[in-house]
């Protein structure tokens, strides 16, 4: 009987001991996986991710997404509005931002910026140019314009 309850003891506090760091270490924020792929680049696959931040550019709101790959140079993050005719995207990390919507000739990425002059020379501007017309559709949905650009956007390194 001893035995039990020593070891019924040791796992309470285990499992104490395992819900009490499972709520010190967390950030208050749970994500769940929105999808995966594969680049067809050296970044090789990706994981994307909800999360509970917000972007703010140009006096909108995005809501964002962290796209893990097996290259962790390349993970970053992808804003979406969803407001307007055409949902606007922004693919963005410390060195770029690529910004993708519709237009006449259907949905790619349209504008481009750099954290500084050097880090454009890591990309290739013909990839860029080859990119401004993804898929020829005006509308497209979300999930999928996620996953178009996760799987685009490393390819755009040279």
């Amino acid at each position: 009987m001893k035995r039990v309850s020593l070891l019924r003891r040791v796992m309470t506090m285990v499992i104490a001991l395992c819900v009490f760091s499972t709520f010190a270490f967390a950030d208050g924020e749970t994500t769940e996986v929105f999808l995966t792929g594969s680049s067809n680049s050296a970044a090789g696959d990706f994981v994307v991710q909800t999360t509970s931040d917000m972007f703010h550019f140009q006096g909108r709101e995005y809501e964002v997404y962290r796209v893990y790959y097996d290259d962790p140079e390349m993970n970053m993050k992808i804003a979406v509005n969803a407001e307007g005719k055409c949902t606007s995207f922004v693919a963005f990390n410390g060195e770029f931002m690529f910004f993708y919507n519709c237009n006449k000739h259907g949905f790619g990425v349209r504008k481009v910026m750099f954290s500084n002059p050097w880090v454009k020379d890591a990309f290739d501007a013909q990839q860029f140019h080859d990119q401004t017309v993804l898929m020829k559709e005006r509308k497209v949905e979300k999930k999928l314009a996620v996953g178009l650009i996760a799987s685009y956007v490393p390819q755009l390194k040279g």
